[in-house]
């Protein structure tokens, strides 16, 4: 098998300062999720800053600063009540 045609894993660089994170959604919210990243890296090639992302993994950094801004944003503005860590919910099939 040529190696030009092989598949190819795009494999993160990561130091003591980063992790992977992985998780299961649904198809139509992680096409959702994708849809809006992809809107973030046009945002970003529009600005008129120098900076330029790594064309490698665009997709990756966009989709990381969503999940960590939207996460941040949850624990700031929304209140959880105290029962929930009391009693957390069981998780099965519905």
């Amino acid at each position: 098998m040529d190696n030009e045609n092989l598949p190819s894993v795009i494999v993160p660089v990561l130091d003591n300062q980063l992790s992977v994170l992985t998780v299961v959604v649904p198809t139509e919210f992680s096409t959702r999720f994708q849809m809006r990243a992809a809107q973030i890296i046009e945002s970003f090639e529009r600005h008129p800053s120098e900076r330029q992302m790594d064309d490698n993994n665009k997709l990756m950094q966009a989709m990381s600063f969503l999940l960590q801004t939207s996460f941040d944003f949850y624990q700031e503005h929304v209140e959880e009540p105290d029962i929930f860590f009391e009693n957390p919910p069981e998780i099965s099939d519905p």
